[in-house]
């Protein structure tokens, strides 16, 4: 119980307040108790005195024989006794009682009374009950329990409110400040208040979104952070991942050229006929020559970025200049190309970079066409469109169709497929430029698109 109230602020008030009004009201309670009874005596003492002395300016307006009744009248009205003397008669009028006199609860007022009709002075001795001031104390003492628990009763009450209008706006203040402590800060302070404590609600309030604003914004800068540093972790693991896939990719090729040069050397069976195997030894060295440009190229994009020359081009030119110089593969491979190409329309980019990445889509599209296909070319001002007929990409495939290395036709003859850098070349340009593609199975064929919204 203690350690309860110990803990309670609202506990701590109601007790100081209700204890304050307690000690207070007995305190004045019994200043009352003391200081009235002598007050009153005090009081009734003055009264009696000048009720005296108008008795005996009536007395000096009255005739002797009519004097008896208005000193009668006096005694009933003031519960007195008075003694008038004549001479050496003595002459009683009212009476008190023994036991006020034996309490000593009367009062004497001696005095020389004139009368209208005679001359002289006639002795005048009244005696009249007056309550003393014990009485009063009597009295405060029976109604002190009742008066005690009204005490309480009322002090309970006013500690109660006054703990609850004191206390709240603290109590209020107090669990905000938990809030706070926890870095919630998704809340106000309600204390409509102009006193300190309300100056301390707004400052509350005002260094709430305070430190809201810069606990969003470290957040943000928290999550661009870690997203950088996923995407640098990520960047790093591609790198990883193309430099072994590169190194795996070159290995191939030059086995095969050490095996053909050693076997050259040693005269073995076929690879005596050298100028027979040298054509095909520098086909593999041309391979090896194209993987490592295509290489070099990726590496030399990923390396400068956008740091080349950027500039308004006509993607238009561009994309007729790349059909032109692919004709004869589509001849080779007896492939219609279709175009439809708007002309004058410019994009904001590397002109080289694109024109490559161009390039290689179109080069794709005829190369992994059957014989006898088509490949059809839309430029719009809205989409870049290039589409193969007569060919599709299995499902599974076309999530990983831009990944180093990859290629559809698993049996990687160079023959029926390129070194599968084409396309991670052409992803890896056009996310620097941000233009979004995709890649997806149409009817019939395969679709290359290109937004060029952005761009324009």
């Amino acid at each position: 119980m203690i350690k309860k109230i110990r803990d309670s602020l609202s506990a701590k008030v109601f007790i100081w307040i209700a204890g304050l009004l307690i000690l207070c009201s007995l305190l004045i309670y019994g200043i009352v108790m003391i200081i009235l009874p002598k007050s009153y005596t005090t009081v009734i003492s003055t009264q009696f005195v000048n009720e005296m002395a108008r008795f005996v300016e009536t007395l000096a307006d009255t005739n002797y024989e009519d004097a008896s009744e208005v000193i009668e009248q006096f005694c009933q009205n003031n519960q007195a006794m008075v003694v008038l003397t004549d001479g050496g008669e003595i002459i009683p009028y009212g009476s008190i009682s023994d036991e006020s006199v034996e309490k000593g609860e009367t009062l004497t007022y001696t005095a020389a009374a004139t009368f209208k009709d005679r001359d002289g002075e006639y002795p005048l001795t009244v005696t009249a009950f007056s309550p003393t001031g014990q009485e009063l104390t009597s009295l405060f003492l029976k109604l002190f329990p009742m008066v005690l628990l009204l005490i309480f009763l009322i002090s309970f009450v006013g500690a109660i409110l006054c703990s609850r209008i004191m206390v709240k706006p603290v109590l209020e203040i107090s669990r905000i400040s938990k809030r706070m402590s926890n870095l919630d800060m998704t809340w106000e302070c309600r204390v409509d208040r102009t006193d300190e404590l309300g100056v301390l609600a707004n400052s509350l309030n005002v260094m709430a979104k305070r430190l809201d604003a810069a606990i969003k914004e470290l957040e943000g800068a928290n999550q661009k952070l870690k997203e950088d540093m996923e995407h640098i972790t990520e960047l790093s693991r591609q790198r990883r991942n193309f430099f072994a896939a590169a190194s795996h990719e070159l290995k191939t090729p030059i086995t095969i050229l050490k095996g053909q040069i050693e076997s050259m050397i040693m005269g073995i069976g076929s690879y005596k006929d050298t100028k027979k195997v040298l054509p095909e030894t520098l086909k593999e060295v041309e391979n090896m020559e194209r993987l490592v440009k295509e290489i070099l190229a990726i590496s030399k994009i990923e390396m400068d970025g956008m740091a080349r020359k950027t500039e308004q081009f006509s993607i238009s030119a561009v994309l007729v200049e790349v059909t032109k110089s692919l004709d004869p593969l589509a001849v080779e491979r007896k492939i219609a190309i279709t175009q439809n190409i708007v002309p004058d329309i410019f994009v904001c980019g590397n002109q080289s970079l694109i024109e490559k990445a161009l390039h290689n889509i179109v080069n794709n599209a005829i190369r992994h066409s059957p014989i006898g296909a088509e490949v059809f070319i839309v430029l719009t001002e809205q989409k870049l469109l290039v589409r193969n007929t007569n060919a599709a990409i299995p499902v599974e495939d076309l999530s990983l169709i831009f990944t180093p290395f990859y290629r559809v036709e698993k049996s990687r003859n160079k023959a029926t497929g390129g070194s599968g850098l084409g396309l991670y070349l052409v992803a890896t340009i056009l996310e620097l430029h941000g233009l979004p593609y995709r890649i997806e199975n149409v009817e019939n064929g395969v679709e290359f698109s290109i937004d060029l919204n952005s761009k324009i």
